[in-house]
């Protein structure tokens, strides 16, 4: 009886040392695929404090229960392992299964090893003693392996990835099952365990082998779906870029068609001039002309003293008369202020062409018999700018939504190109002016019906303001 006692008390004292050399074991892989750079008398202290889950957990295993026993266990290493790493809860939890499934499947390997024929010895302590050597050098090669000297890449980021959590979970059910299974140290030794040990590891390695594959097939398709998301990012910014080169270039055709369009309105002024027309003898035909073109005497604008100005709006006054509109100009304080300090002479130019356009189409397409457009030019209520009152159709939802967002027009047979819209925004973001569409109501005989304010306010604001 005596001697019993004495084999249970050996026993359970190479157990824990069993124990605590893959506790060991495990803290060392932990180290390794964690590429951990602390110090050594760091390590030294956690390898000496892998005493303490390596105590509880034979005493939980011999006097509470098995499973709890590892439970607590892998609970203890993780909080050693995160006061070392200093890294996040579920990244320490993932690394130190994975350490300790290594760690257990070394020792496992080793004791496979000595189960061979050729390393048959009846004493206990010897074949302790000759396990722990394979697994020391077992452990030794693996992690000397060129993969292993810097620490596994993937496992070294802290980001989630379903196929290796997948990964750890077999591991971790593999790590469980050896545990309880081949946890006692008698049962180890015994013959007929080598052939099932030997099972039971190919199993393993072919588990852990095909999961690291389809982590690796996947970590593929990631790499070839990032290729495919960048080369269609950088083809998007080319679309972009393509489609911005269009836009500026639509701006500046837009731009230079007003001034070609009034350039040729004041060359045909000039050819139709008294003097010219009396040397090429046509006055009488061009006075006849005249008088049943227009049936009412054309009223000479207000002039700004600006040529370019005072042209473009001669230009938009005779686009008015051809389509029976009157248009009424409002000259208030100094218009050389807006060009000397706040917009050039091109874009005030452009300005008020784009919105007495857009004016002439909106009353056009209007059954109203007031057709009519007010310009108001200069100082505006204490602020200077730029207001186009005219009595046509009001915008549709749409288009005032998209204003300087993208060229948008309902008018494109009309000669609309939304283009006229995309020039002011740029004026307006250029100065820090505003715009203000202000809509008065329905088409009256008696009213107009919207006013266009541009405003050099310096806030830079948008607003609509409607009836509607």
């Amino acid at each position: 009886m005596g001697d019993v006692e004495e084999y249970r008390e050996i026993s359970i004292v190479i157990y824990s040392i069993k124990i605590f050399i893959i506790n060991i074991g495990t803290l060392y892989i932990f180290l390794k695929l964690s590429c951990n750079k602390t110090n050594k008398v760091r390590n030294l202290f956690a390898a000496i404090s892998m005493c303490i889950p390596s105590a509880i957990f034979v005493i939980m295993k011999n006097f509470v229960n098995p499973l709890n026993a590892i439970i607590f266990t892998i609970m203890i290493l993780t909080i050693i392992f995160k006061r070392m790493e200093n890294t996040l809860l579920g990244y320490t939890i993932v690394m130190t299964l994975l350490s300790l499934c290594l760690s257990n499947s070394f020792y496992f390997m080793a004791i496979a090893i000595s189960s061979l024929p050729l390393l048959k010895v009846k004493n206990d302590v010897i074949i302790f003693t000759i396990i722990n050597l394979i697994y020391f050098f077992i452990l030794y090669v693996f992690m000397k392996n060129k993969r292993m000297k810097n620490g596994i890449s993937f496992l070294r980021k802290e980001t989630g990835n379903e196929i290796f959590d997948m990964l750890i979970l077999n591991i971790s059910i593999i790590v469980l099952f050896s545990m309880e299974l081949f946890g006692n140290y008698n049962a180890l030794i015994e013959e007929r365990m080598g052939n099932s040990i030997i099972i039971f590891l190919v199993i393993m390695f072919i588990t852990i082998k095909k999961s690291f594959q389809v982590y690796y097939k996947q970590k593929l398709l990631f790499q070839q779906l990032d290729e495919a998301n960048n080369e269609i990012q950088e083809k998007q910014k080319e679309i972009e870029r393509l489609e911005e080169e269009n836009l500026n270039f639509s701006k500046r055709s837009h731009s230079m068609a007003h001034k070609q369009e009034a350039l040729e309105y004041k060359l045909n002024q000039l050819l139709m001039n008294e003097e010219t027309t009396k040397e090429i003898g046509i006055a009488a035909e061009i006075k006849e002309l005249s008088k049943e073109l227009y049936q009412k005497p054309i009223e000479e604008l207000t002039k700004t003293g600006i040529q370019k100005i005072d042209d473009m709006l001669k230009f938009m006054q005779s686009e008015c008369i051809k389509n029976n509109i009157d248009i009424n100009l409002q000259i208030t304080g100094n218009v050389y202020h807006i060009i000397n300090n706040i917009i050039t002479v091109e874009q005030l130019e452009i300005l008020i062409a784009d919105h007495i356009k857009d004016a002439i189409i909106a009353i056009k397409h209007t059954d109203n018999v007031n057709k009519s457009i007010l310009v108001k030019l200069g100082k505006i209520d204490e602020c200077y700018g730029l207001y186009i009152y005219d009595s046509g159709i009001e915008f549709e939802k749409e288009t005032l939504e998209n204003l300087g967002k993208k060229p948008s027009t309902t008018h494109k047979d009309e000669g609309g190109t939304g283009m006229g819209f995309m020039n002011t925004f740029d004026t307006l973001r250029s100065c820090k002016g505003s715009l203000i569409i202000k809509e008065i109501g329905k088409p009256s005989k008696d009213n107009f019906t919207k006013i266009i304010m541009i405003k050099f306010d310096g806030q830079n604001e948008y607003k609509v303001i409607s009836y509607r």
